[in-house]
């Protein structure tokens, strides 16, 4: 495949670069934020070698490249030149289109969306050390420690990729947001957070708290930090502006995120995760129906990183284990099974071909390629992912199944759901497979023909 040439019929296709905010990938998908959609040819890109299928979220279309995303993006990011003025005034614009609640789970999205490869990282040599230490492994070598490091710094350090990432969207100076990160998980303060009780700075109180591996504060506070950074630059002289500008805005912002917007979100941070426990312990078959039920459509819509992936590092952060993630799992193994019920249903050669590789890459945790290049098309297999995540996911929190660590949702991350309820997520994520490849098998859909297929 010519990445080269997939990037540039990208660029073409979404309006020139003049249409584009802003670039990004994930594991599948090349994210393109626009001006405006009507300059968007879908049915091109959609011809595109490589193309899996596409899906909008508000004004950013997600398209689907599987496994060569990132090499398509890569060549996609030496073509693309956006100035940080033209950025933000065109964000600007797409924002008054928004509604208050798209914004913030716009924001939230795309900030946690670039950290995810770290944190799957770090999650994963977690899970590996846990599971070797069943075998009683020498903890105390340089080569355990080594890797112990790798598992911890990933989520320890949050705040400063957190701030990196969430400044970068807010069209801050994404090194200032990681000074601000930097300065939460700084030691001094980490030990007088974790002591507890109160402080003063220039004597006014000062609620002591410990920021490392927390993502609340850093994602409220960054707004500020935004302000303020405007402010600093509307009153510093261009002369001294490159001074200035982020001496001011770090010396106001600290204290104010210390202050006020640090132990506001730590306590909307306790909430959240006191309200979700509830829900999973005191409501937990209720509680999983009803998000099991949605959870498989978050994917589709593009918004399961503004919602499922917070509540999940909150979880993990305030208790070290997630009831919450292993929902998601069913249902990325649910599409898995759908998609091979189109297979074992299809008469469209092609579609077989790409039903089958979608499946595969499905179970291992990445569902795109199945959600956008089989099951939509196809359209009636959707169903059963609701159905077969809402049955598991209320087995699932009725037995209090638990990862420990944020991973590829499916077998691809496997080491994070050892543990005591490892068995029964095993026997809940069969489940969820073959009842989504049967249900799609007896519903039957109508064929895919030929020249739609991808």
């Amino acid at each position: 495949m010519d990445y080269k040439k997939a990037a540039l019929e990208v660029l073409q296709n979404v309006g020139g670069e003049e249409n584009v905010i802003s670039i990004m990938s994930c594991f599948t998908r090349v994210r393109v934020e626009v001006k405006d959609k009507d300059k968007v040819n879908d049915a091109q890109i959609k011809k595109i070698e490589g193309c899996q299928g596409l899906n909008w979220a508000s004004n950013t279309i997600q398209i689907i490249f599987g496994g060569k995303c990132n090499d398509v993006y890569d060549e996609l990011e030496k073509i693309v030149h956006i100035s940080d003025s033209g950025e933000e005034e065109a964000t600007a614009v797409v924002k008054k289109k928004k509604s208050v609640g798209a914004v913030i789970i716009d924001y939230i999205a795309n900030s946690i969306q670039p950290i995810v490869p770290i944190l799957i990282a770090s999650g994963f040599i977690q899970s590996l050390l846990a599971m070797l230490n069943y075998i009683n492994i020498d903890t105390t070598t340089y080569t355990y420690q080594v890797l112990y490091s790798i598992g911890q710094a990933g989520y320890y350090f949050l705040p400063i990729f957190l701030g990196f990432a969430a400044a970068k969207k807010l069209q801050v100076n994404p090194y200032i947001g990681a000074l601000v990160g930097a300065v939460l998980v700084y030691p001094t303060l980490i030990e007088l957070g974790s002591a507890g009780g109160t402080a003063s700075f220039i004597g006014i109180p000062v609620t002591l708290v410990s920021y490392a591996s927390s993502i609340t504060p850093i994602l409220l506070s960054m707004p500020v930090v935004m302000l303020i950074n405007k402010l600093a630059k509307k009153i510093s002289p261009k002369v001294l502006s490159s001074l200035l500008i982020p001496i001011i805005t770090m010396i106001i912002s600290i204290p104010v995120i210390l202050i006020v917007t640090g132990p506001i979100a730590t306590w909307i941070g306790n909430g959240l995760c006191g309200g979700i426990s509830f829900i999973f312990t005191k409501m937990s078959v209720v509680g999983g129906i009803i998000i099991g039920a949605i959870a498989p459509y978050l994917v589709m819509t593009g918004v399961h990183n503004g919602i499922a992936l917070p509540i999940t590092l909150t979880e993990l952060a305030s208790q070290g284990f997630s009831y919450f993630f292993p929902l998601l799992a069913y249902g990325n193994i649910a599409i898995g099974g759908a998609a091979l019920g189109v297979w074992f249903k299809t008469k469209n050669s092609k579609m077989k071909t790409t039903s089958m590789s979608a499946s595969l890459m499905a179970v291992v945790g990445i569902t795109e390629p199945a959600l956008f290049g089989v099951l939509l098309p196809a359209k009636k297999p959707l169903i059963s992912l609701g159905i077969m995540d809402a049955i598991c996911s209320a087995f699932s929190l009725a037995f209090g199944v638990k990862c420990t660590a944020l991973s590829l949702c499916g077998l691809g991350g496997l080491p994070a759901f050892f543990g005591d309820t490892f068995v029964i997520w095993c026997i809940l994520m069969t489940v969820s497979f073959v009842g989504a490849f049967l249900i799609t098998i007896f519903m039957g859909f109508k064929d895919i023909p030929e020249e739609q297929a991808v």
